[in-house]
């Protein structure tokens, strides 16, 4: 939520040894006020247009978190995020854990190894599918369990090429395993 606050202060001279029509002072008013909406208009428009830059810039398709099991304090978060512009991921935060990190899966030697990586640099117009088996988000501290059909708030906060930061919400839906499959028909290779 963005408040704006305009402070006007309009001063007119003083009455005493001047003799204005009554007119005057509505005028200095006037030009005052139109003034002052000049400037409040011009702000206005350069929020709009930083807000407008971060929501058409990032997309996101299909976000979901995993389902836990009870007693279960982590879990993972995967969603389809697509940038119009070279960006970086940088952080995220969520309203169910303490901690979010983003981390790889790769098989090296027949192993499957996991990593965190400290940020997910984002091509421009390329889809980064962030899924079990590739790039996810791991969720740390669970506050609470997470059930089928619950809401998980996200949090993610983006760097652009001119090193400016802008955040951008998301819901995603709890799902089960078998509830999962359905949203995991495109596969992409990821190259980092």
């Amino acid at each position: 939520m963005i408040t704006l606050v305009f402070n006007m202060t309009i001063t007119q001279p003083p009455h005493h040894n001047l003799k204005l029509s009554h007119a005057q002072p509505r005028r200095l008013f006037v030009g005052h006020l139109k003034q002052a909406l000049h400037y409040g208009l011009a702000l206005l428009l350069a929020v709009i247009t930083t807000l407008s830059y971060a929501q058409d810039t990032i997309t996101i398709h299909n976000p979901w978190v995993k389902a836990t099991y009870p007693g279960q304090n982590i879990s993972a978060g995967y969603m389809t995020i697509t940038s119009a512009n070279e960006a970086t991921l940088v952080k995220i935060t969520s309203d169910v854990s303490d901690s979010v990190e983003i981390h790889s899966m790769k098989m090296e030697n027949g192993v499957m190894k996991m990593r965190m990586l400290p940020t997910l640099t984002l091509a421009a117009g390329r889809p980064y599918k962030l899924e079990p088996s590739g790039f996810h988000l791991m969720l740390f501290d669970l506050k609470k369990p997470l059930a089928d059909a619950q809401t998980v708030n996200f949090e993610l906060t983006f760097k652009n090429s001119q090193n400016i930061e802008f955040k951008q919400n998301v819901k995603a839906m709890v799902k089960g395993a078998e509830n999962s499959n359905s949203d995991h028909d495109h596969h992409h290779n990821h190259n980092h």
